[in-house]
């Protein structure tokens, strides 16, 4: 922790969650090694009005405002139609705050896909994280490939902003707090934070078809062109069905059967897995939830 830093500033550090937890951590990690104050809502669960309340607050009594983005657009608030990430990123913009963004280079998405799966791009809102991504890459930002490159850059964006005499930031009493000790404390409240809401979102963990999560498998049925066949025959599906009922090929109903969506009852006679049942009215609840907010 340097010592020579007269005024501290609290920055405001907001990104998805679940695909993002070491980064967030290296964001605050060189927050507080640059002598600075990390502040965030780690454990707060998005889509609560009042929540967002709050945030906002922490946001208006912050000095900067940084943003860390990847291949997720995030949590969506239901009236806006927008992601609380970028909620709190246009509420800063609106507000006048000193912000910037680390964003992360095309090539680093790829490794992260290949080592990681679909699970850390986004299926559901493509076009609103691209326009996201391009309302962020008009103000400053500095690309990131892992979480040194994070690091470096807020090391060296902070000694920017901790020189400009219109950002207050907090300045020592003159009873001098134990301020390394005050660091440490934080730092370890902020990974017993990361480690707490990564167990929170593990007990979340939805049903599963064979292994595969709700987006990964909507992603290939998408693209072996199934997924309409499931949505527009749901009724069909709903109960015991031959082949002859369906608009469906052989080779068709056996990638379901590949995929556990569908099994066999008897003879020719199928029905839906539990999972298969629960995953067409999951894209029957997303179907009506969009319907409403048109």
């Amino acid at each position: 922790m340097v010592s020579f830093i007269r005024k501290r500033l609290q920055v405001f550090v907001s990104s998805t969650f679940s695909d993002l937890v070491q980064e967030r951590q290296a964001a605050v990690e060189a927050i507080l090694t640059a002598g600075h104050i990390p502040a965030g809502m780690e454990l707060f669960t998005s889509g609560d009005e009042s929540q967002m309340e709050v945030i906002k607050q922490w946001i208006d009594e912050s000095d900067v405002y940084l943003v860390i983005l990847a291949g997720r657009y995030g949590s969506v608030e239901p009236k806006t139609g927008k992601s609380y990430t970028q909620l709190e990123y246009e509420y800063a913009l609106e507000k006048g705050k000193p912000l910037f963004a680390c964003a992360i280079n095309d090539a680093a998405l790829e490794n992260r896909v290949k080592a990681h799966g679909i699970s850390v791009i986004e299926t559901d809102n493509s076009q609103k994280l691209k326009d996201f991504r391009e309302l962020v890459l008009s103000k400053t930002v500095r690309f990131w490939d892992d979480s040194k490159d994070i690091k470096i850059s807020i090391g060296e964006t902070l000694a920017h902003f901790s020189r400009r005499d219109d950002l207050n930031g907090w300045v020592r009493s003159q009873e001098e707090a134990d301020m390394p000790a005050l660091a440490d404390e934080i730092a370890r409240l902020s990974k017993e934070n990361a480690r707490l809401r990564s167990q929170v979102e593990g007990s979340r963990t939805e049903p599963s078809v064979d292994g595969l999560g709700f987006h990964e498998l909507k992603a290939i049925l998408e693209n072996k062109g199934l997924l309409n066949v499931l949505i527009e025959n749901r009724s069909t599906f709903a109960k015991n069905f031959t082949l002859n009922q369906l608009h469906l090929s052989p080779p068709s109903l056996n990638e379901l059967l590949v995929l556990g969506v569908v099994e066999r009852v008897s003879g020719a006679t199928y029905c839906l897995t539990p999972a298969g049942r629960v995953f067409i009215n999951r894209m029957e609840a997303k179907r009506l939830m969009s319907q409403d907010e048109q």
